[in-house]
């Protein structure tokens, strides 16, 4: 068959043009607004509900399943102002400086395997069955579900099987594992938090920890104290002995070798050092004298008595020579005045040769002085220089003691030092036994929690719902953007390219509403479901020129409600006094006939098709429309079409009633379709709402001639009315709900 170009495989909706107007349809090029999302949703409204449902379960399981945890926390603070009961240092402010790292190794300490030993032996619970059961046999998910509900797990776990090393080891794991310790903002608060799947061991392990942290604190120091003191004690006898022992060898030692002085100086050495001073003076002195000596020899070889006197200080030989210097004065000018035989001037000058003699006299004097002293000096010098060599000899020897006092020394000063040192840490530690005060206090202690701080209900829930309504959303807006079924009319144009006739709801789904589809248009002529089919003749009265219109009802494929609505149309059509009959076309079912129960074998089509046949018209009593019915079967292969048998039965009746419909069977199984639906005026074909998918009929559409498809309309068959309403479209079904209290 040749068809139009717009039925082409191009992966779109086919398009039909049409002589009167080739615009009708347009594609959909709508964008994704709030609005077309939210009328997705309501389309899938149960896919989200059941989608949530099951989130919510499985939730609900899941949560239930997990094990359960509480958190008890208990509070420390850390003490910065401790009174001193026993006095410090003078230095001392009084005030204890806490440090950032000195907190983090408080909360080491608490976190410690060791403070874990003393909680696990504190609160005894490695005699509790329930703790050992914890920590030996961990908590399924059916004891989960079962402390969920109230009752005690299964305990399989044997005393005698447990090892005591294995549980200690375990127990304090679990203790170490569950506890959580921090610092509270920048504060000096300590907050302790212990997990646990009882609520009461939550509480009583952490206000185990709380308590001997600030209580086993000052026990562990005073503890300590005693058992420093004992040390110390034991240990400063020894020093003091030591310390005795070594100034006493110091001291033994000084006598021994002579060395007493305060300065720790031997005696050597001070009589050494007085030696040097004595022998440097000793040699000056006969330094001098000996230089005297050889000045006045070598005066009195060079010039005589006269000339030695000059180099001595003797006050007798400087009055002397003052006598003769006046004399030999005297003696000149008596000898300008006399000759020399003169009396005075033989006195004078007897008188300057006495004053010579005196001068010698007194210069030997000297000279015997000189060499005596110069003798005397030299003989002083050589007794020191000879003292000072025996005393050097005794130095040496001090000194070689001296080294070794002063080995002695150090020792003895090291043992007073440690001595002293352990002397006075005896004392503080004495002094501070038995006022030892906590560093720490509790401030808040740690309540039996009432609510299990995981799993978290509420919040487990709440996620749970809200995951499942968005996965229900996920899941209804693929399950949408997925379907292809016929939902508005814009479907029908946008996907199909046809005319959009119109829709015809679902019986059940509008009010007032019969026991069936032909009960309802008969008692409630004016209500809803017969405005949608009158709706849907109004659109094919638009396109008819001639007195008669021929409508063919079919559909793609069988169950899409066609001869249902061929009966209610043609009973529509009859309320509104006009003439109509209705054509059985559909040889195979015959679900017309059969609906009226005309297929008795009396007169029908297969008569009327005859040549000079006559027509039989049965008469609905409720309505007036006449039926033309398949009242016995046609043979194998039989086409009601062939030789124009149709034809002409249906152009007699054109002349009889203003409408003729023609019941016709589904395009895609029965080839002779396309062959009936080419006779009639216009063809409506009914697509089940929501059912049949968009490529099935295009694919019955595909079937269609040419000439057939501008005359083609879709209706749209058994819409649910009240769920129309969600999908959003811009048909008059959309609307029902703001319009369906009109009908009463």
């Amino acid at each position: 068959m040749n068809l139009p170009d717009v039925y082409e495989d191009r992966r779109r909706a086919p398009q039909v043009a049409t002589t009167e107007d080739p615009s009708f349809f347009r594609e959909n090029d709508d964008e994704i607004t709030f609005s077309y999302l939210f009328a997705m949703l309501r389309r899938r409204l149960p896919v989200m509900l059941l989608t949530a449902a099951l989130c919510f379960l499985l939730g609900v399981l899941l949560t239930t399943a997990s094990p359960r945890v509480y958190n008890a926390q208990a509070d420390v603070v850390l003490i910065t102002n401790q009174a001193d009961l026993v006095p410090g240092d003078a230095d001392s402010d009084g005030l204890t400086r806490i440090r950032a790292e000195d907190v983090e190794t408080q909360l080491q300490l608490i976190s410690s395997r060791e403070m874990a030993e003393q909680v696990l032996d504190d609160t005894g619970l490695a005699n509790d069955d329930a703790f050992r059961a914890d920590v030996l046999q961990p908590r399924s998910t059916i004891d989960n579900i079962r402390s969920a509900i109230g009752l005690d797990r299964d305990v399989l776990l044997s005393p005698d099987d447990v090892n005591p090393d294995t549980l200690r080891n375990r127990s304090l794991a679990y203790l170490m594992k569950g506890l959580e310790v921090s610092r509270v903002g920048n504060s000096y608060t300590l907050r302790i938090k212990m997990s646990d799947s009882v609520p009461d061991r939550s509480a009583q392990i952490a206000n185990s920890y709380a308590r001997l942290y600030t209580t086993d604190d000052a026990r562990q120091r005073a503890q300590r104290n005693a058992t420093a003191a004992q040390v110390l004690g034991e240990r400063l006898e020894e020093l003091r002995e030591q310390a005795n022992d070594d100034f006493a060898a110091v001291q033994s030692y000084r006598v021994s070798n002579n060395l007493l002085s305060a300065s720790a100086t031997g005696l050597s050495e001070q009589e050494v050092s007085t030696l040097n001073s004595q022998i440097a003076s000793a040699r000056a002195e006969a330094a001098e004298a000996a230089q005297a000596l050889a000045t006045a020899r070598s005066q009195l070889s060079g010039g005589g008595a006269g000339e030695v006197g000059r180099g001595t200080a003797s006050s007798v030989i400087a009055s002397l020579r003052s006598q003769r210097a006046q004399l030999t004065t005297r003696e000149a000018d008596l000898a300008r005045r006399y000759l020399d035989g003169h009396p005075e001037l033989i006195t004078v000058r007897e008188q300057i040769a006495g004053i010579d003699q005196q001068i010698n006299a007194e210069v030997g004097r000297e000279v015997r002085a000189l060499e005596s002293r110069a003798q005397a000096t030299q003989q002083r010098l050589n007794s020191l220089l000879s003292s000072r060599g025996g005393t050097r000899s005794t130095l040496r020897g001090d000194n070689i003691a001296m080294i070794e006092l002063a080995d002695l020394e150090r020792q003895a000063d090291a043992s007073q030092a440690q001595y002293q040192s352990y002397l006075q840490r005896y004392n503080e530690v004495l002094a501070g036994s038995g006022t030892e005060q906590p560093s720490a206090r509790m401030i808040s202690f740690a309540n039996v929690p009432g609510l299990p701080s995981s799993p978290n209900w509420p919040l487990m829930l709440a996620l749970s719902l809200v995951v499942g309504v968005g996965l229900g959303a996920l899941l209804a807006i693929l399950s949408e953007i997925a379907y292809r079924g016929i939902t508005t009319l814009d479907d029908v144009e946008s996907r199909l390219g046809l005319n959009a006739l119109g829709f015809v709801p679902a019986y059940q789904s509008v009010k007032p509403a019969g026991d069936d589809a032909l009960t309802t248009i008969t008692e409630h002529p004016d209500g809803p479901f017969a405005e949608s089919l009158r709706n849907i003749l109004v659109s094919i009265g638009r396109a008819t020129t001639g007195r008669c219109a021929v409508i063919a009802i079919t559909s793609s494929i069988p169950g899409e409600g066609k001869t249902t609505l061929s009966t209610c149309m043609a009973k529509a059509i009859a309320m509104a006094n006009q003439s109509v009959i209705v054509v059985d076309c559909d040889i195979i079912r015959s679900q017309l006939s059969q609906k009226f129960k005309l297929n008795n074998g009396d007169v029908g089509l297969h008569e009327a098709l005859e040549e000079g046949g006559e027509i039989a018209q049965y008469q609905d009593s409720d309505t007036g429309m006449h039926i033309l019915p398949i009242t016995k079967p046609f043979r194998k292969g039989e086409r009601l079409t062939e030789n124009g048998r149709l034809h002409r039965v249906v152009s007699q009746l054109r002349d009889r009633y203003d409408f003729v419909i023609l019941d016709c069977p589904p395009i895609l199984p029965i080839a002779e379709s396309r062959e009936i639906v080419a006779i009639a005026d216009h063809v409506v074909m009914a697509v089940a709402w929501r059912k049949t998918l968009d490529k099935i009929v295009k694919s019955a559409i595909r079937q269609l001639p040419m000439r057939v498809l501008a005359k083609t309309g879709v209706a749209l068959n058994m819409v649910d009315m009240r769920k129309q309403v969600r999908f959003g479209g811009n048909d008059a079904a959309s609307f029902y709900k703001h319009y369906e209290a009109y009908y009463g």
